[in-house]
């Protein structure tokens, strides 16, 4: 999975596009670099929990195909520091399509970090499960467009972040008193 700047921001509210092909949800190339994601899960039971989630997200956006990377802190650093100048590892890191491959249904690439992720989920008390499909969908929307730069738009990404969330039976994952 080639990884590319980010481009273009897309943005789709309300649904799916009236001419896209219905969809049960997005269209996923899964590809583990690191083995402790599967250290205690297996492929297939992340697999299961990647589809739930951007199968969630989509329902609310658009679906399209997904190059998803599961990758080491050590490879997120590298990409953290490439496209953002930001010199240490992250969790997620969202890479949108361009408008072309946007249009023919290629949303982008999204990689997350197992030590960074899983991390935070300790330090936060959220299971794997719980904050591994928050960061799933966080990025996703980044595919299409939603940012949170700019207090608006914070606002109307994590609403829409905890309403998916809440729907799969996660709590809010900002709220500092819930737990998961």
């Amino acid at each position: 999975m080639p990884m590319t700047a980010p481009k273009v921001a897309h943005k789709t509210m309300g649904g799916p596009m009236a001419d896209d092909p219905p969809q049960m949800g997005p269209e996923i190339d899964l590809r583990i670099e690191d083995q402790d994601w599967v250290a205690e899960r297996s492929e297939p039971e992340l697999l299961t929990i990647i589809e739930t989630a951007l199968g969630a997200a989509a329902s609310h956006a658009r679906a399209g195909r997904v190059d998803l990377l599961l990758t080491s802190d050590a490879e997120m650093q590298v990409l953290n520091r490439t496209w953002r100048d930001r010199d240490k590892p992250t969790d997620v890191l969202s890479f949108p399509s361009d408008n072309d491959a946007f249009e023919t249904g290629f949303l982008g690439d999204i990689a997350l970090g197992y030590g960074v992720m899983t991390a935070d989920a300790t330090s936060m008390s959220k299971s794997f499960n719980a904050h591994f499909s928050h960061l799933l969908i966080h990025g996703y929307l980044h595919l299409l467009g939603f940012d949170h730069q700019e207090p608006g738009e914070a606002e109307e990404m994590e609403t829409l972040e905890t309403k998916i969330l809440a729907e799969l039976g996660y709590s809010d994952p900002y709220s500092m008193s819930e737990t998961q």
